[in-house]
């Protein structure tokens, strides 16, 4: 790792150890400040742990993480992770204040994936004194360091990831475009239906080709995927309310037979359809 901070002004810097017996399989934030930056001054690594989120009060900066280079500006968030080359510098110019905070956990690609799907991870925020707010708890947070402080910690992450969700509104359910919208309530009102890729694009007054980018694009998906969900919601309200047996719930459901109706039922809830119904109902 590289470090340059000469003539930066740091204005806080809060680290955190988090406790053995609450982190595991917990998402949490190792540390966080605030840096008023020298011109061309920044960070560069090979990797980290945990991934760092910057968001640019003012000035302006560049962000690279592996090949992939974008300009953050005043009221933007961007999200590196920490796992592949990346470094961040301000402008020699114009250079950024950014608050920041590093986030660890089992799977943080997975919560920045879902964020930002395969576009880059660089997000305008609206509510700008909003998240300020939030910034300046966390600090509060990490400053005090109070017996609960990990718990406090992980409602910080869960907030956060709600905060930006909302900012990420354009890509919400509301804001779909028509192709997608006939398509998921299409879906949604017969996920036991067959639907072949002819079906699937009539469906949606699209190509196939298109929706399969706009699914991609607003769901970080596919539309099979989006149908194989739908259709595991679909056994989960009838091992709910029926006594039906799993073959039959396969059935009903579209799949193909009770393997693939249990493969399916596993990758989307990571557990088989006999040890969820178990579980949820006591039989």
């Amino acid at each position: 790792m590289s470090l340059v901070r000469s003539a930066s002004v740091v204005r806080i810097s809060h680290h955190f150890l988090p406790d053995p017996d609450t982190k595991a399989g917990l998402t949490t934030i190792l540390r966080a400040g605030w840096v008023d930056a020298a011109p061309g001054r920044g960070i560069r690594r090979r990797s980290c742990p945990g991934d760092d989120i910057l968001y640019c009060l003012s000035g302006r900066g560049r962000v690279t993480i592996e090949n992939r280079v974008f300009d953050v500006g005043p009221g933007e968030l961007a999200w590196i992770a920490g796992d592949v080359a990346h470094e961040h510098l301000a402008h020699d110019r114009d250079p950024w204040s950014v608050m920041w905070f590093r986030l660890a956990g089992p799977d943080t690609g997975a919560l920045r994936r879902r964020l930002f799907g395969n576009g880059l991870p660089r997000l305008s925020v609206r509510r700008g004194a909003e998240l300020i707010s939030w910034f300046q708890a966390l600090f509060d947070t990490l400053h005090l360091r109070g017996i609960d402080t990990d718990l406090h910690l992980h409602a910080s992450v869960a907030r956060f990831l709600q905060l930006a969700s909302e900012e990420r509104a354009p890509r919400a359910a509301s804001g779909l475009p028509p192709p997608v919208l006939r398509l998921t309530e299409a879906m949604r009102a017969t996920p036991q239906h067959r639907w072949s890729e002819e079906e699937i694009a009539r469906a949606a007054g699209v190509s196939g080709s298109q929706i399969r980018r706009l699914f991609r694009q607003h769901f970080d998906t596919t539309p099979r995927s989006f149908l194989r969900r739908e259709r595991v919601a679909m056994a989960q309200a009838l091992m709910l309310q029926t006594a039906q047996p799993l073959h039959e719930v396969a059935q009903t459901c579209g799949f193909f037979d009770a393997y693939h109706f249990s493969k399916d039922f596993r990758r989307v809830t990571g557990q088989s359809p006999s040890s969820w119904r178990q579980a949820e109902t006591g039989y």
